[in-house]
């Protein structure tokens, strides 16, 4: 069995609204994608790419004004769209 996973690994809480958990809680902070592949009795398990998610769901997007098109991705790079002491 081979597990793909359709996002990139999700290693950081968001801040922004949606209610994750800690890093600690997150399990691809623990365990690599090898050894979560055998924990779960698969083959292998291969996450989608960070810019692959990106051009998935960017593509068709108007853009109006040349404005830049995006989505927050903090939960998976740990690069906020603000500085966390703001809040």
């Amino acid at each position: 069995m081979h597990i793909r996973v359709a996002s990139p690994p999700v290693k950081y809480p968001c801040y922004m609204g949606i209610n994750i958990p800690t890093r600690e809680e997150l399990i691809a902070n623990k365990l690599n994608a090898d050894a979560l592949a055998k924990e779960l009795g698969a083959d292998s398990l291969v996450y989608l790419s960070l810019e692959g998610l990106k051009t998935a769901v960017q593509s068709g997007i108007p853009n109006p004004a040349g404005k830049k098109t995006g989505h927050c991705t903090a939960c998976l790079n740990g690069q906020y769209p603000v500085d966390l002491l703001d809040w």
